[in-house]
This record gives C-alpha cells, structure tokens and sequence, in this order.
C-alpha cells in the first residue's frame, strides 16, 4: 500500500511485511486525513486456506460468466500455469495500468508448500480516475466484495492475525526442510559423536536471535505458531 502527501515529494510505502506490523489501521487512517494525503495504491486480499471456494478454476469460469465486468470494456484474463510442477498458478485479471487489478494465486505452492490448497483473491486499487477513501483501511471488506460482481460473496476480511501465522508457519517449514538438506548428515554424525546426547548437539548448534527470513513474524511466533497446518 503506498499514499503521497498533497504537498511535497513523500512518499510511504508499505509492503505486505510493514503491513502485518500495523497494529491499529484507525490511527493510520486518522493520521492520513489530518495531513491531507492521499492513497496512490492499495491491495486487499482474501484468503481461502482450503481452496474451496477461490481457485483458478473458479476464477476462470468467472471470466467465462463475465463476472469480473463491472462496466466498460471487460478486463482481459491471463493464466500462467505451472503446467504440473506444483509450484503455484496465477490469472491474473485486468491491466497492470488500470485502477484496478486482481489476481488469484495458489499462495501456499508459491511459498514453496506444493500441498497446500491455500488460494488467495487480491485486488490491486489504484487512484486513477477515482479516489481511494481512507476508509479503505479500517472497512477493507466493503471495498474488495464490492470489487466486482464475482466477489461480492466476500463479505468478511480474513483476519490479519491468522493469515501472518499461516506465513509464518511454511516460512519456519520451509527453513526446517533447508536445513535437513544441508546439514542433514553432519547432524547425524554428530549424534554418533556425542554418542546419541541431543543435548549435547544442540548446545553446539544453538545461536540466539531470529533468522532474518522469520523477523518479520517475531510478534507472532509463541505458542501460537501454526507450524502443523
């Protein structure tokens, strides 16, 4: 999301990261208004950690339906398959260039997690021809069901809190899985050295601090993780 004081040069932007730190959007949206700027871009999003109802099949067959015509001439649609190498598909909706862009992706295999069902719907809002309301901050849910026809059964905001936890989770996996490739073997011949200790192993292995990969989520981590699901 990124917004441009009326007056000056500045420019705040925030990513999906700097986004998960932000505890009270209402402050946000105060701040926003007092100092006269303006929201250049902002991106809602649903997510559907099941696949059950947001896919890229379905997706497509909004397109068939011209469900994501809201007027005007009817955004072009582009696929881009993985063609079965489970690393995650993309439609992408729209123009790049125009104030308002949607995608649907398998969020779960692009975070390298080639089971995961989970879809997310993203709506990309830019301040073209319209202007983009503070409110968009604190009511995103009116905004994205409102986006086009095909959405507008998306009445709820998933919850900020459970979509950085689900994040985190095949973040933590994903590094998990590095490391046994890496170092898999030289753990192994450690427990032979330290005649089965883990103790032993851990306590030379063991660095305090946070991986830089996982900062972003060190608000989130106890006991709470979601590191099963």
């Amino acid at each position: 999301m990124g917004w441009r004081k009326k007056i000056g040069t500045v420019l705040i932007d925030l990513n999906a990261t700097g986004c998960a730190q932000v505890k009270d959007w209402l402050t946000v949206k105060y701040w926003g208004e007092t100092y006269g700027a303006t929201i250049t871009r902002c991106d809602l999003a649903h997510d559907d950690y099941e696949g059950k109802l947001v896919t890229i099949a379905q997706g497509l067959n909004w397109v068939e339906q011209g469900l994501f015509h809201d007027g005007g001439r009817p955004p072009l649609p582009k696929l881009i398959d993985d063609l079965g190498t489970n690393k995650g598909k993309t439609l992408y909706i729209g123009s790049r260039q125009g104030v308002k862009y949607c995608r649907i992706y398998e969020k779960g295999k692009q975070l390298k997690d080639k089971e995961s069902p989970w879809v997310r719907l993203e709506v990309e809002f830019k301040n073209g021809k319209r202007v983009i309301p503070w409110e968009i901050l604190t009511n995103p849910s009116y905004y994205l069901a409102g986006a086009y026809p095909c959405t507008a059964f998306l009445s709820e905001f998933q919850e900020r809190i459970k979509t950085v936890k689900k994040m985190a989770g095949l973040a933590y996996r994903n590094l998990v899985k590095q490391a046994k490739t890496q170092f898999g073997r030289l753990f192994d011949v450690m427990m032979r050295v330290e005649a089965g200790d883990y103790c032993a192993v851990i306590e030379q292995l063991i660095r305090s601090g946070t991986p830089k990969s996982l900062q972003a989520f060190d608000d989130y981590w106890y006991p709470e993780l979601e590191v099963s699901s």
